[in-house]
């Protein structure tokens, strides 16, 4: 049956649904919805509006039942074409779904529908005296659901986190048409995580509880007038290596600047080049003082021109416009402007603005250069006009050699923008073919038909690639390298390591079922299925490798976390997280404490099959896939084993944990202690985890009684 006739056949269960009036076919709306902010274009067959919530379960349940693809849409304002419907289908249109339903000061949530503006919740709690971190330049008409999508950023999330850091909990339509609710505090796998970033190819999001925080009582914000970007970004990197943690920290060059002043006089010195935008928060006064002089100080060092607080409110304000205008004043230049998202290592940002400096120049583009600068994010925002076919075709070889450039230094190639349909090609140049592979096992798994906004974020297999002897499924540029030449930066894999692998690889031949086992601090004895063969991971117990620039550490699994908290310390640095014990594998298998997922930057996990995953790395931010990294967090053994994580850490004295907030000698402020979930491994799997588990170890082999009994082969 045509597609056409598949609607026809069940336009009339639609229109029972959502009314007749919010089922369109007409030429109008269906060209309204064939472009988003993205450079791609694609036309649907249908488009659903929605005026309840509860319509959208049973609307998907059709068209998942007539095989139709179909994807949801709001404000369309992402920039990697991540709504464009490439099958054709049905756009559902959410952006009617606008509701805050609640704000509970008291438990620190709001309770939103996907179709609220980022401002207009910002606007709500802000009488409250409260705020949500999650910022992004678009806040005034990107939306919560679309924010949940792309995993957004912007300027706060350098010290609060991104979207997904910020969440709590999701209300999920599946692509079946069933509806589910995911915390990250739930027994067993992170599933909301994995729908965090998404782009809805794994279901879509019809409520979120999100986490709100009091406005501070002191913000402070200063600006600082730089004679080239190279020093503003050197200057960066000495801020956050002192310690201070700022709100905010960002950078413009003077391409930007002039766009986003409007033809108003230039409140910074002559030859300036580049801007720093630094803003701190805190309730003490003579502690925002004294990092204030610090960062002075730090600016003064690097050639720092001029250094000016903001005087008042209009002033901050003012700043703060110039910063989120950028982009939409570069759009005034010229008629089309690509924005570009790679992220690096933050120490690695001045070769990063080299590199990219010379692509641009290279192909002779012209482009204002925007930096979350904290957060290592740059934004290379190219001006260009989509009529004029060379130019075009010369911006995007740039877009790719720039997203090219920072992953030969170690970065990712979307920090906060997504994958959506314009990256996808990018897949293969970060990630090697195990983990395009483990991705799209997770696309099954969640989309097992396929019909869940197809075609994004992953690469589309030729039918070269697909068919052809020796030939790699998803045309990797890099088939056949090692990874260390692919992955710059990666840690090599000690001794200890690649003898597990080859454990793993000679036990999956023999069909041998596997206990993994680390410093024994949760595994029962009683637990473990009768013939599993214990897998020790003590020997993983390398010392910590810190990269004193990058404020990360890689550490092996095996590592207990009291020698690991030691190690930092003595280094100077700390985990955001209270004391714990057992292995540092086992915390993150467990989920014991699921506030570990807010340090995890990387994991390197080893397969059934003894295949290594390296997923993740050494940045504060990465949308590029799904985060499986936290997908990890709490699959107790039996998706993969965890072979070393990669942490971001804090610099200073480490916070005292204990009753009271007052300070103890010598300590920072103390903090109530985080408790260990009591029940976390009460763990009774869904189907979904069932899903997941028959794609990752079909023949359950890794801790097998975690997944023993019906709708799994056990044997």
């Amino acid at each position: 049956m045509f597609k056409q006739d598949k609607i026809s056949a069940i336009r009339a269960g639609l229109e029972s649904i959502v009314g007749r009036e919010n089922v369109r076919t007409d030429e109008a709306e269906i060209l309204m919805y064939s472009y988003d902010a993205g450079m791609a274009r694609a036309r649907p067959d249908i488009v659903i509006n929605f005026t309840a919530a509860e319509q959208v379960a049973p609307v998907v349940k059709l068209f998942y039942g007539a095989g139709i693809p179909f994807l949801p849409r709001l404000a369309g304002t992402n920039l990697s074409g991540g709504t464009i419907p490439l099958r054709g289908g049905a756009i559902l249109n959410l952006s009617r779904l606008k509701k805050i339903r609640q704000i509970d000061t008291g438990a620190r949530l709001a309770l939103v529908e996907p179709g609220v503006v980022n401002l207009e919740l910002q606007k709500a709690l802000e009488p409250f005296g409260f705020f949500y971190a999650p910022d992004p330049s678009s806040q005034k008409v990107s939306t919560i659901g679309g924010n949940v999508g792309e995993n957004a950023g912007g300027p706060l999330c350098l010290k609060y986190g991104v979207t997904s850091d910020n969440v709590e909990k999701l209300e999920v339509v599946t692509p079946q048409g069933e509806v589910r609710t995911w915390s990250y505090k739930d027994r067993g796998p992170d599933l909301m995580s994995v729908i965090v970033g998404s782009e809805g190819t794994l279901g879509i999001v019809t409520s979120a509880w999100l986490k709100i925080l009091p406005i501070p009582p002191l913000i402070k914000t200063a600006s600082a007038a730089f004679p080239s970007l190279e020093s503003a970004l050197g200057a960066v990197t000495r801020i956050i290596g002192s310690g201070i943690l700022p709100r905010a920290l960002e950078a413009m060059d003077k391409v930007s600047m002039d766009a986003a002043r409007l033809g108003k006089a230039d409140p910074f010195p002559g030859g300036t080049e580049a801007v720093l935008i630094i803003e701190l928060d805190g309730s003490e006064e003579a502690v925002l003082a004294a990092e204030l002089e610090t960062v002075h100080k730090i600016c003064a060092d690097n050639a720092c021109s001029a250094f000016k607080m903001a005087g008042d409110e209009a002033e901050r304000t003012l700043l703060w416009a110039a910063r989120k205008g950028a982009y939409p004043a570069m759009a005034r230049l010229a008629p089309d402007v690509l924005v570009e998202d790679g992220v690096v290592p933050r120490p690695r940002l001045p070769e990063a603005l080299r590199e990219t400096r010379a692509i641009i120049s290279k192909y002779k583009l012209t482009a204002g250069l925007l930096f979350h600068a904290g957060d290592g994010n740059l934004h290379p925002n190219i001006l260009f006009d989509r009529r004029d076919i060379q130019e075009v075709k010369r911006v995007r070889k740039a877009g790719y050699e720039i997203l090219k450039s920072c992953i030969r230094l170690g970065g990712t190639i979307s920090g906060e923008h997504g994958i959506g349909v314009e990256k996808r090609v990018a897949m293969n140049w970060l990630y090697g073919r195990e983990e395009l592979d483990f991705f799209q096992s997770i696309k099954r798994a969640f989309d097992p038909a396929g019909l869940a906004n197809p075609d994004k974020i992953l690469p589309v297999a030729t039918e070269k690639a697909a068919g052809a002897p020796g030939s790699q499924a998803f045309g990797s540029q890099f088939a056949g390298q090692e990874k260390s030449s692919v992955f710059s930066g990666r840690a090599a894999l000690s001794p200890a390591a690649r003898g597990i692998l080859d454990e793993l690889r000679l036990r999956s031949d023999a069909g041998a079922r596997t206990a993994v086992t680390g410093l024994g601090t949760r595994l029962k004895a009683e637990r473990i299925m009768e013939g599993a063969r214990p897998l020790g991971l003590g020997r993983l117990s390398g010392g910590a490798e810190i990269d004193r620039e990058n404020l990360t550490a890689r550490v092996e699994a095996g590592l207990s976390f009291e020698e690991l908290d030691g190690q930092l310390r003595a280094a100077g640095f700390y985990l955001d997280l209270p004391p714990l014990k057992g292995s540092v594998g086992g915390l993150i298998a467990s989920k014991a404490c699921p506030e570990i997922r807010g340090t995890l930057l990387g994991l390197e996990v080893a397969l059934a099959d003894g295949s290594l995953l390296e997923l993740g790395g050494k940045t504060v931010k990465n949308v590029a896939g799904y985060d499986a990294v936290r997908l990890f967090c709490g699959s107790l053994g039996a998706y993969g084993v965890i072979i070393a994580a990669t942490f971001k850490l804090r610099a200073g004295p480490a916070p005292h944990f204990g009753p009271g907030t007052g300070k103890s000698a010598g300590l920072a402020p103390a903090r109530e202690p985080l408790k260990e979930a009591p029940d976390w491994d009460a763990f009774e799997p869904e189907a979904i985890h069932r899903r997941l588990k028959k794609e990752f170890d079909p023949r359950n082999l890794l801790n097998p009684w975690v997944y023993r009994g019906e709708g799994l082969r056990d044997e």
